[in-house]
């Protein structure tokens, strides 16, 4: 069976039928991304329900350079029901950083996305929260010495002035399945709801899985289960 990821393989078959114009740019970093991803969350933490990875690499504007603006978007999955542990959640993030930032940081990133998925506590909605850290205090974190991960973690939260779409967010709740809170979302809805559907473990799967079955979702960031 074939270890690259689900859109790998339909960029592939693209390809293969001439259409390569039709699929996303920035294949080699994303794959190595997504490497870079699954050697770091291997052996995957209890915590969570799935190996992350990179959903999309979305080009949000053109630099005066002349080159794509960048928002790569990881998804991450609990396992759990309820509030996650905000030192998971940091942890996570933290992982995600060191993993993804290596393979774009010679192109103009506006932030990277890192968006989260989990059921309520009564397991009745799903529940989308959005970090996103843009690239000089990513380079400070992975650089810098004694700038450490709470050091990242307060300037993230010191920094968000509660608009979701500008960087830093802090673990912020936003709408999944609407394209009118982001710009930056493929096909109508964000990662993390995409990848809820997609999954085949957690509580959020099952969750979005109900959501998907019913054909619609309940809430302004959430869906019902």
């Amino acid at each position: 069976m074939s270890g690259e990821s689900f859109g790998e393989q339909v960029a592939d078959f693209l390809d293969s039928l001439g259409l390569e114009e039709l699929t996303d740019d920035y294949r080699d970093e994303h794959r190595r991304a997504e490497r870079a991803l699954s050697e770091a969350f291997s052996p995957l933490p209890r915590h969570l329900a799935e190996e992350p990875g990179v959903h999309e690499v979305n080009k949000v504007n053109v630099h005066d350079d002349g080159g794509d603006v960048l928002v790569p978007v990881v998804p991450v999955l609990f396992e759990e029901a309820g509030e996650p542990d905000r030192d998971h959640v940091w942890e996570t993030v933290g992982t995600v950083l060191e993993a993804v930032h290596p393979a774009f940081e010679d192109h103009h990133v506006r932030h990277y996305d890192i968006q989260f998925a989990y059921a309520d506590a009564e397991e009745e909605q799903v529940i989308y929260r959005r970090v996103t850290v843009h690239p000089p205090l990513v380079e400070r974190y992975l650089t810098e010495p004694g700038y450490d991960l709470d050091a990242l973690r307060d300037d993230v939260a010191a920094g968000d002035d509660g608009d979701d779409g500008v960087p830093p967010v802090n673990f912020t709740q936003f709408d999944a399945v609407s394209t009118s809170s982001s710009g930056t979302y493929a096909a109508n809805h964000a990662a993390a709801a995409a990848a809820a559907s997609a999954a085949s473990a957690g509580a959020a799967a099952a969750c979005a899985g109900g959501v998907a079955a019913a054909g619609g979702a309940a809430g302004a960031g959430a869906g019902g289960c």
